[in-house]
């Protein structure tokens, strides 16, 4: 597809529709009490971020031809159940830090956390159920918003599972990310594309793109782990090493394994179930010799290009180019 719009018209939306979201994820919370539930929620909000997900539905929506703005309520509804997730998903990876502040659970407590991830899982759902209700496609937008849901908490199940595993193929960990990480994207793409009207065939092709989107983003989140700048990350680098996660990198690196001394390394990752700061630096240097990095940034490109394919499908406009924008912002992402 050949992009007629320049970046800047493409940034200037994008800021455009991130000032919108923000907008009304304030409206969303202003005022309401007790403080103790709704001031860590504010406090979460306030940490900013990309609104990828949010933006993605809108984008959507004005790609099979409709008016993105009519998907803002159900973008951010998607935004903050995106962040449901990582409140309680912190809580679960013991994480003191995302997006270069304390974590909720660990900034008040655990059950502040709980609770305020909670509340914001039913708030989600009635500003789908509110903003949708008059859309012939309310009952599968709602099915769509459900069962995503289902599936982001299967696939945070099978992450936790795979930390009291030996081994995990790479087979199974794609799976486990097109669940927990890809999914809410595809959500997000096939909400606006619901909420645009959008064929049958257009839908596919949105949660398609989405689907690849959010694979290269979730094995890019595993790269930036250990290459990344700490100031960049917004978290201590090497933390899923800490914890014991076996991401891409560690799978990868098992696969290719050849010497005894990176084989001692990586038994010592799996018998302990994750490493010390002091060992970050030899798993770096582990992962470089044996090309997991370079195998890691491969995989994300593949997945991007089967993204920028799929759009093929959709209407030829200035919001489908935006989604291929969009690819080529997420391969330049540092964080």
């Amino acid at each position: 597809m050949q992009i007629s719009s320049t970046a800047a018209n493409f940034t200037k939306t994008f800021g455009e529709f991130h000032s919108q979201i923000e907008q009304t994820l304030r409206s969303v919370f202003i005022s309401r009490l007790p403080n103790s539930l709704y001031h860590p929620i504010t406090y979460l909000f306030e940490g900013g971020g990309k609104r990828l997900r949010p933006i993605l539905t809108m984008v959507a929506a004005g790609s099979v031809g409709n008016n993105p703005n009519d998907a803002l309520e159900c973008g951010s509804a998607m935004e903050i159940l995106h962040n449901f997730t990582l409140v309680h998903d912190d809580i679960m990876d013991k994480s003191p830090i995302r997006r270069g502040r304390e974590t909720i659970h660990k900034r008040w407590n655990e059950s502040a956390a709980i609770l305020s991830g909670d509340v914001m899982l039913g708030i989600a759902y009635n500003l789908i159920i509110n903003s949708a209700r008059s859309m012939p496609q309310f009952a599968e937008i709602l099915s769509a918003f459900t069962h995503g849901l289902i599936e982001v908490c299967e696939g945070q199940a099978v992450d936790l599972d795979f930390q009291h595993r030996d081994s995990v193929l790479m087979d199974e960990y794609i799976h486990m990310i097109e669940r927990k990480t890809a999914r809410l994207l595809e959500m997000s793409a096939a909400i606006g594309g619901l909420v645009g009207n959008g064929t049958i065939e257009q839908n596919d092709a949105l949660k398609q793109y989405a689907r690849q989107l959010g694979i290269a983003f979730q094995i890019q989140d595993d790269l930036l782990d250990l290459t990344a700048e700490q100031h960049e990350l917004g978290k201590f680098i090497g933390q899923d090493i800490v914890e014991g996660k076996k991401t891409y990198l560690i799978i990868r690196a098992t696969e290719k394994v050849t010497s005894e001394e990176h084989r001692t390394l990586l038994k010592h990752f799996y018998d302990e179930k994750g490493l010390g700061g002091e060992y970050i630096e030899q798993m770096k240097m582990m992962m470089s010799e044996l090309g997991v990095f370079d195998d890691a940034q491969n995989e994300i490109e593949i997945r991007l290009e089967s993204a920028r394919l799929v759009l093929k499908n959709l209407p030829t406009n200035y919001y489908t180019e935006m989604l291929e924008w969009l690819i080529t912002i997420l391969n330049e992402r540092k964080k």
